[in-house]
This record gives C-alpha cells, sequence and structure tokens, in this order.
C-alpha cells in the first residue's frame, strides 16, 4: 500500500467499502440463494460448491478472507460468522481482545437459524450446530452442537451407516 498514489488509495478505500456494503446489504436484500452465494465470493470469502446462505447472515466484514466455506455447507437465516476482536477504540480491553484468527467450515456441516461463530473456530465436516448456539470451540466431525457455550449433545448416526 505504501507504493500507492493518492488516487490510488482512494479507489482501493472505495473498493474496500463497497465490499463491505456488498457484503452486508447483499444477505438482506438479495432474493436467492446462489446469488448469496456469488456476492460471498466476490467480496474474498471462499465458499464451495452446492452452498446455501440464508438470509441476514453476518459475516465478518473486516476480514472475509480468513473464512473458508467447504461445499455442501447450509448456512441457515440469521448466522453470524467472525473473524476477529479488533476495535478501534483506545481502551485498555483493546490491548487485550487484539486478536484475528480464520474460521474453517468443512464439507456438509449444517449452522441452524441464529448460531454465532467466533474467531478461530473450525466446524467440522458433516456438522450440525443447533439454532441459537454459540461455538467458541471447535467441532468434531459427524456431530450435533447446540447452547451457549456450544457443546457436543450426540455423534450422528448416518442412514448410510458410515460415521
Amino acid at each position: 500500500m505504501n507504493n500507492l498514489n493518492f488516487a490510488q488509495r482512494i479507489r482501493l478505500l472505495a473498493l474496500l467499502m463497497m465490499r463491505r456494503y456488498l457484503l452486508m446489504a447483499g444477505m438482506s436484500l438479495i432474493p436467492f440463494s446462489f446469488i448469496r452465494v456469488l456476492v460471498i465470493r466476490i467480496c474474498g470469502i471462499t465458499i464451495g460448491k452446492g452452498c446455501y446462505v440464508g438470509f441476514h447472515v453476518a459475516f465478518d466484514t473486516n476480514f472475509p478472507e480468513l473464512i473458508t466455506i467447504g461445499d455442501n455447507v447450509s448456512i441457515s437465516h440469521n448466522v453470524a460468522i467472525y473473524t476477529h476482536t479488533i476495535t478501534p477504540v483506545k481502551s485498555r480491553l483493546a490491548t487485550v481482545y487484539d486478536s484475528k484468527a480464520a474460521v474453517i467450515i468443512h464439507d456438509g456441516a449444517w449452522l441452524s437459524a441464529g448460531s454465532m461463530i467466533v474467531p478461530g473456530v473450525e466446524i467440522g465436516a458433516d456438522c450440525m450446530i443447533g439454532a441459537g448456539s454459540v461455538v467458541t470451540r471447535s467441532t468434531e466431525p459427524g456431530s450435533l452442537y447446540a447452547g451457549n457455550p456450544a457443546r457436543l449433545i450426540k455423534r450422528i448416526v448416518f442412514k448410510d451407516g458410515l460415521p
């Protein structure tokens, strides 16, 4: 960024602001999931094939590039996925909570309505997160987690008999 002239810096800033507002508004206004997925890709989030993204999903707009979503993932309405705990406010707390970390959601996972994923969490493949849950730790594949904070409820038994 130091190599950019003033006009280039302004253009870059405008692009970053547009990305942020496109990500925020797009999740509420765009009527079809496949178009929301396209917007998510444009805004820097890595998302696989066959995914569903519901309305009002809040992705971290400061560091969307730290979010990776696998194939065939369902993200229900009002889910929030955050990758940072950084604030521009100069406070004592800001010196303690000043981190950013990737969020990875593996293939086949299902984030139910109103759940929240915090920085540094990895959701295992074929893992279901119950509605309204707050996931503060990584989850195991093929399991159901629920609660605040989310905890393991049970291992899922799939119809094909495989774990």
